[in-house]
């Protein structure tokens, strides 16, 4: 088994290496039903491997409404980049006053 975790930046926190990290997880997950010779029921590996392929349909998921939200968001900042610009400096002014209330 391999090490992921060796050092946890936001370059590595990817929805692809979370795809890689449970495709890696599932060959594990086989590799184990594999030596365990048949001890583990069928009905319990087939219960894990149908829970994983539904977190990878997630995480696919996630990949494609986030993909349509930057392009939507990049389309609409191209289109109107002063009101973008307005309200990004406005929420960042509201987010200064709220942090330095005491």
């Amino acid at each position: 088994m391999e090490i992921y975790f060796k050092n946890l930046s936001p370059e590595e926190s990817t929805v692809e290496k979370l795809l890689e990290d449970l495709r890696i997880l599932r060959e594990d997950t086989e590799e184990l039903f594999r030596a365990s010779g048949g001890k583990l029921a069928e009905k319990s590996r087939e219960k894990i491997l149908t829970a994983m392929e539904r977190v990878k349909v997630a995480c696919e998921d996630i990949q494609g409404k986030a993909t349509a939200g930057a392009r939507i968001t990049d389309q609409a900042v191209r289109e109107y980049p002063y009101s973008a610009l307005g309200i990004a400096f406005g929420f960042g002014i509201i987010i200064g006053i709220l942090t330095r209330r005491k």
